[in-house]
């Protein structure tokens, strides 16, 4: 397992006590996620549907790779040492 730091966006802050980020131990993304949801289960639910799949307007990038590029939340930490959290931000 590998320690990555996952950064939470600001609009998702408030479903993490606040916290920018949060450091965890895992071996892939989903796994991550995982840990995260053990202290903020309703930050996970924002980033994942009931189903554990990545929703579509939330992308994830380790390391600057974005995530559906790679193997989706399947994806190996292997050394990697950031997963951002980014919403998509829609407007007009």
């Amino acid at each position: 397992m590998t320690q990555v730091t996952v950064h939470i966006p600001a609009a998702l802050r408030g479903f993490a006590d606040g916290a920018s980020e949060l450091p965890v131990e895992a071996g892939s993304v989903r796994e991550a996620l995982q840990r995260v949801g053990e202290r903020h289960q309703l930050l996970v639910a924002r980033i994942l549907t009931r189903g554990g799949a990545l929703r579509p307007y939330v992308n994830i990038f380790l390391d600057e790779r974005d995530i559906r590029g790679l193997d989706g939340l399947d994806t190996a930490i292997d050394g990697a040492r950031e997963l951002l959290v980014v919403p998509s931000v829609a407007g007009g």
